[in-house]
């Protein structure tokens, strides 16, 4: 994954200062320049009462830009432009990713009950590798202090797993992190086998075969990328699995495939990695 420039959705909201320090971090390990975007979202044409407002608006937001500034100059980072749009949020966003030839998105996220937010929006939208922010250990880092140190790359032996796990590789080098990799098995099978007619020793040997296959599969997957590790092979549902991976080992950084194994054709986020960054404690990198 060659990363030159990278795009930085802003919105001066609450999660501003952890995605300055992580666009910061991975613009210096990657020597990647940065391109900062706020977009004041206008489904159609605003009526001329409100243009004064507006322009207020994108002036405040200009003078927010020149702080911001400040903070990248902090941490060494002079490569940055910044851009102030009135548009339609998403294709915004998708006409700055193609003019500017960007590589990579950042930004964060928040989620709404009845309805999808901004940050939802752009993500299941946009197919472009894309680093949200989000999570308790995003909260507790600083342009200065952060330092990815774990990552968890989770795969389920697809094509985009395995793109996912490429990028997770070379991000194991740059950064100087240790690579954990994990593997849930849905129990559908498990509880399918279980629920068979015939003697316990026949259901035993059914589930110990199951799992020497599902080892047998994740080596081979690994060894065809040339990897030594062993790798973890959970049982369960991969959401929950995934998330508790990261919480009891403290991990820095989830990359993941855009979607999976799925049986839906033509969906940007599969219900798994949606999930995931919906309720990880940390900022998970998405691999489309």
């Amino acid at each position: 994954m060659k990363i030159e420039k990278i795009l930085i959705g802003i919105d001066f909201g609450p999660k501003t200062d952890s995605i300055i320090s992580y666009a910061s971090y991975f613009a210096d390990k990657l020597r990647a320049s940065l391109h900062l975007l706020y977009v004041i979202d206008y489904i159609v044409t605003p009526p001329a009462y409100l243009i004064p407002y507006i322009e207020e608006e994108k002036k405040n937001a200009e003078k927010n830009f020149e702080a911001v500034k400040k903070l990248f100059s902090s941490a060494n980072i002079i490569n940055i432009e910044t851009e102030v749009i009135i548009g339609r949020l998403q294709e915004s966003f998708h006409a700055t990713l193609k003019r500017i030839n960007a590589d990579m998105l950042i930004l964060g996220f928040m989620t709404h009950t009845f309805r999808r937010s901004s940050s939802e929006k752009l993500i299941k939208g946009l197919q472009i590798p894309m680093l949200v922010v989000r999570g308790k250990k995003s909260n507790s880092t600083s342009i200065k202090s952060l330092k990815i140190n774990k990552i968890l790359c989770p795969v389920d032996f697809s094509y985009q797993s395995k793109k996912a796990l490429n990028v997770a590789l070379q991000l194991k080098d740059i950064f100087s992190a240790k690579l954990e990799i994990l593997h849930v098995s849905q129990d559908y099978l498990i509880k399918r086998i279980k629920r068979l007619q015939g003697q316990e020793k026949e259901k035993d040997r059914a589930l110990n075969e199951l799992k020497e296959k599902t080892r047998e599969t994740l080596n081979s997957f690994l060894e065809n990328l040339s990897l030594k590790e062993q790798g973890f092979i959970y049982e369960g549902d991969p959401v929950k699995k995934i998330i508790s991976f990261v919480e009891e080992r403290d991990m820095d950084l989830v990359v993941m495939g855009a979607k999976g194994l799925g049986l839906i054709k033509g969906m940007l986020i599969g219900s798994v990695t949606d999930a995931v960054l919906k309720t990880s404690p940390c900022p998970v990198l998405v691999i489309s």
